[in-house]
């Protein structure tokens, strides 16, 4: 019985649990009105009043409101007065209801007002006022009041209708012809009565969009200048020039960081030119082997190359590689064993990265199997990509370690990728005071530094004869890519096993081993023992011993008739196609890595969005465009 009580405790605790935050999740403030009045404009003073009138809808349940207004391009904020409903609220920063804390500190004003009882589901009024000093700018030309009288942070919320209305002093009215008077932000329908000047925005005010107002009047010769305008208007006189020089400066870095990497290549990447090769060659027109064969035209010594080496030296008669299957778990599927065994074949005139892939395997006993393979082969890979780059500098094949110059120069642009990442934190905190264009300089050079890392790519240079042996290798890539277009495959099948190290280096293995599973007279290579199949492999292989050919040592006047002597490639497809995949895999799984994603944000709406018609069509000073006004901030609700 108590358990069953605690069960159904817990189970209510989740459930009430669950329900509130979906309730706080679903909670949502819709400004029905949010109109703005601007009065008792002092122009000798510098100083006016502020009043934020609101009319909401609240979807759940709210306490309290917040309203933060940043002192850019401010002096001071005071006489701040919240009203809930026509009433004043209380000041104390206690946070009883009932009561708002107005804290000035030195970048915003923060208003935190706690409502006199908690709103839920139903509409409210409220009103924040305010005094601000040292907002308007003062010029020969005419003063102005320039105020964000709807911000855009407000926590994703939208405002259905909006009217800011400014009313200037006698003797202050926009003059008509001179004077302009222009909204940024959502569009809108400007007005100019005598001193009373209306904005009303056409729209609902969406997401991060806001509602701004700017004013020209005339000149007062008393009125005191803001203490922060100078330093303003020197930015906004040098910083068009400043805006106008970081985006030269940003496409110089582009243009020449490109021009720059292109000379690069071309006097040091580019391969030497060579002369006409034939479309396709019919058998390897050098003795390189397979693995340099597949380093020397990727310029990548790859996994693919790695498992050539091996299947390269089984072919050459220095390994065997053996198979045994089992019956699966009541006799369905079947599993397969591998299983490689070196032979006698003396290796003293083997390539180092040659003579290192079988060290790795018979370093301490004649045989290994695949399985034995798994977790420790990898770390032979990197030791024969190093031996294999070593090697093809020494065949003359590269003017140096195509992985070295690779990476030097990825390395160096890497580098890049990481001032120019510097270069925007540090631009994040210059552009406020200088001009937004400064970010254009570190990502010029990002780009470049992305370019950078495509160009190293190819910054490895073959010699002469590295060029000349890689046009001749493409062409006997060609013959064996389109086998059917330039030869019999019936004859052709002879070369099969010879041919099939350098499939494995070109990345074709599958489609060569596919192209003769169908034919009967294609010889299975002498390496490879299937020893579930019986017969000559029954026995399988003795490793150490010579490896023997079809027959033996004993030579006859013809072939023993046997009773598998129907027994083709064409039966051994599948299985070697699995041996060489399982091999494939088991590598290469361990050396797989993954990468990230860029994150993207919303821009934020630009523009002047409504004009006074009868006003004039320049500022007296400040700039001529949007940015830099009072006010704004962020306004929420909890």
């Amino acid at each position: 019985m108590r358990v069953r009580l605690g069960l159904l405790l817990t189970l209510t605790a989740v459930l009430l649990g669950l329900a509130s935050a979906v309730t706080a999740q679903s909670r949502s403030v819709f400004w029905r009105q949010w109109n703005v009045h601007i009065d008792n404009i002092d122009t000798a003073n510098n100083r006016f009043d502020v009043s934020e009138q609101y009319e909401i809808d609240f979807s759940g349940t709210f306490t309290f409101g917040s309203a933060v207004v940043p002192l850019n391009n401010i002096e001071d904020i005071r006489r701040v007065q919240v009203l809930e409903a026509g009433q004043p609220l209380r000041e104390s920063c206690s946070g009883t209801p009932g009561t708002f804390c107005a804290e000035l500190g030195a970048d915003a004003l923060s208003v935190t007002y706690y409502f006199s009882q908690p709103i839920r589901d139903s509409a409210q009024q409220f009103e924040i006022r305010y005094t601000v000093i040292g907002a308007l700018r003062v010029y020969e030309g005419g003063d102005q009041l320039y105020w964000i009288a709807v911000p855009s942070d407000r926590y994703g919320f939208s405002v259905g209708d909006s009217t800011v209305t400014v009313q200037m002093p006698p003797g202050f009215a926009p003059r008509e012809g001179l004077d302009p008077v222009e909204t940024y932000g959502v569009p809108a329908r400007v007005s100019v009565s005598g001193t009373t000047i209306t904005a009303v925005a056409e729209q609902a005010i969406t997401g991060s969009e806001s509602f701004e107002i700017r004013v020209q009047y005339p000149h007062s010769p008393s009125a005191r200048v803001a203490l922060w305008q100078a330093a303003f208007d020197r930015q906004q006189t040098v910083g068009p020039l400043l805006t106008l020089g970081a985006i030269a400066l940003s496409i110089l870095l582009l243009l020449g960081g490109s021009f720059g990497l292109y000379a690069l290549w071309y006097t040091r990447g580019r391969d030497p030119r060579v002369g006409p090769v034939p479309q396709y060659l019919t058998e390897p027109p050098s003795d390189l082997r397979p693995a340099e064969v597949g380093t020397l035209l990727d310029e990548i010594a790859d996994v693919r190359d790695v498992i050539s080496i091996l299947i390269d030296l089984a072919q050459r008669g220095y390994l065997v590689l053996e198979e045994n299957q089992r019956e699966g778990i009541l006799g369905f599927g079947r599993t397969s064993e591998f299983t490689f065994k070196r032979t006698d074949k003396v290796a003293d005139d083997l390539k180092l990265f040659e003579k290192r892939m079988l060290n790795s395997l018979f370093a301490t006993r004649p045989e290994r199997t695949l399985e034995s393979l798994r977790n420790s082969f990898y770390a032979v890979i990197p030791y024969l990509q190093q031996d294999l780059y070593a090697q093809v500098v020494k065949d003359e094949l590269f003017r140096s370690n195509p992985n070295t110059t690779r990476w030097t120069w990825i390395g160096l642009s890497i580098l890049l990728l990481v001032i120019a990442g510097i270069g925007l934190f540090v631009m994040y905190e210059l552009s406020p005071a200088i001009t937004g264009a400064l970010f254009c300089i570190p990502a010029a050079l990002g780009v470049v530094g992305l370019l950078g890392i495509a160009f190293g790519q190819a910054m490895p240079a073959k010699t002469r004869k590295g060029a000349e042996e890689a046009a001749k290798w493409r062409a006997f890539l060609e013959y064996l890519r389109n086998l059917e277009k330039y030869a019999d495959v019936q004859e052709a099948g002879a070369q099969f096993a010879a041919y099939l190290p350098y499939a494995v280096a070109f990345g074709i293995e599958r489609s060569w081993i596919r192209r003769f599973s169908q034919l009967t007279n294609v010889p299975v290579p002498r390496w490879y023992y299937p020893t579930y199949m019986g017969g000559r492999w029954g026995g399988g292989y003795t490793a150490g011993t010579p490896l023997p050919g079809w027959g033996g040592a004993q030579r006859l006047p013809g072939d023993l008739a046997r009773a598998d002597a129907d027994f083709s490639l064409g039966d051994l497809s599948g299985q070697m196609s699995a041996g060489l995949n399982n091999i494939s895999n088991s590598l290469t799984t361990l050396l797989s890595s993954a990468s990230s994603v860029m994150t993207s944000q919303p821009q934020q709406t630009s523009g002047s969005s409504g004009r006074w018609s009868s006003g004039g069509r320049s500022w007296s000073g400040g700039g001529s465009s949007r940015g830099g006004g009072s006010g704004g901030g962020s306004r929420g609700f909890g």
